[in-house]
């Protein structure tokens, strides 16, 4: 498995970054994914297996790659969007996956009452803590105990993990969490701005960020500044 294998060629997005995320109540859960990488080996089970849960837009994808970006270019990398791998096959997938210095499963509980998953993820499970070295990131809406899985076994082997919630950000933080995207981006977004984005357009970050990636195509084609009038007439609002 070659450096930094992304599995069926994945394009993380390039903005994920731990630097990126407004920590709000997620200071522990941090701390454990930054050190992660460096954690040299022999490595205890609960140290190779970390489980993320959270609701939907919370951010739990964003933390995975942000350990991805981490990662330095001498360690392997295995990802994968278990969404979209449903009907997949598992076995041609997953053999030799644990060969990874960093495996990171998102979605995982997508494919918990799958058939075809279930056997190959306990057996990847096993190898995994049998080698001692490999950290696997699984992400959930749920945790490890409340996710539902067809075979007792796995789950089992799914609460061997350290687990965390991604707690979600109030409306303070969301507000301040575009405004450090866009800073990221080069855009400058006032506070204003801001935080009519996050009334008017929800509360979900994935939304509000798709939103600031429209506005920021729209400021570069319109050589604009982020006011309110301009992101209404962008986001017809």
């Amino acid at each position: 498995m070659p450096p930094q294998q992304l599995p069926l060629a994945v394009q993380l997005p390039d903005d994920e970054l731990f630097s990126t995320f407004l920590e709000g109540n997620n200071a522990t859960l941090l701390s454990w994914l930054k050190a992660l990488p460096e954690a040299k080996p022999p490595l205890k089970r609960n140290q190779q297996l970390t489980w993320l849960s959270g609701a939907s837009g919370v951010g739990k994808s964003h933390l995975m790659h942000s350990v991805i970006a981490s990662v330095g270019p001498q360690q392997r990398i295995a990802y994968l969007p278990l969404k979209e791998l449903v009907e997949v096959d598992a076995e041609a997938v997953l053999t030799g996956i644990d060969q990874a210095d960093l495996i990171c499963l998102d979605d995982i509980d997508t494919v918990t009452l799958k058939q075809n998953w279930i056997f190959e993820l306990f057996s990847l499970i096993n190898r995994v803590t049998d080698n001692e070295s490999t950290r696997l990131i699984m992400t959930a809406k749920q945790s490890a105990a409340q996710t539902e899985v067809v075979l007792p076994d796995l789950q089992s082997r799914f609460q061997w993990a350290t687990g965390f919630q991604v707690h979600p950000l109030n409306d303070e933080e969301k507000n301040n969490a575009l405004i450090l995207r866009a800073q990221w981006r080069g855009l400058e977004l006032p506070a204003d701005v801001a935080a009519f984005m996050t009334q008017r357009l929800g509360r979900s970050m994935r939304d509000l960020m798709k939103a600031l990636n429209e506005l920021d195509q729209a400021s570069i084609t319109y050589q604009r500044r982020l006011t309110i009038p301009f992101v209404k007439q962008v986001l017809e609002i």
